[in-house]
């Protein structure tokens, strides 16, 4: 009897470690990724950490890298930007006071911060999430 219920303990553990490991993988710490063209940088968005925002240059080119952020009721774009050169990681920013269930786009792009050459290039295409 005692090898049954040892058989058995074992045998549901597995079950339940095969249907934790088969659980939706967008839980608390997903991010919503935009990436820019040509590999120059990546973006992204995870609204269940506190509406935290992201932005990394990967490339290289003397271009940062900036996450355009729209949010509705304002007409101007927030952005969160990485300027101190390639590879070096992540920079984070958050957006205080967000209301729940608020439509929130981003934008990955690389600009030129010296001012000489103007506008965004290599942007991802809009990238619609909402606030938790």
């Amino acid at each position: 009897m005692s090898r049954i219920k040892h058989v058995l303990t074992v045998a549901v553990g597995a079950a339940a470690c095969v249907a934790l490991a088969q659980a939706p993988a967008n839980a608390v710490g997903s991010w919503h990724i935009a990436d820019a063209s040509n590999g120059r940088g990546t973006g992204g968005f995870n609204s269940a950490d506190n509406n935290k925002f992201r932005i990394a240059d990967t490339k290289a080119d003397g271009y940062g890298m900036v996450l355009r952020i729209k949010l509705p009721g304002r007409s101007e774009i927030t952005s969160c930007d990485d300027r101190d050169g390639a590879n070096n990681g992540y920079k984070y920013c958050r957006i205080s006071n967000i209301p729940h269930n608020t439509e929130v786009q981003i934008k990955a792009c690389a600009k030129d911060f010296s001012g000489k050459l103007p506008g965004w290039i290599d942007c991802s295409y809009w990238i619609k999430d909402y606030t938790s």
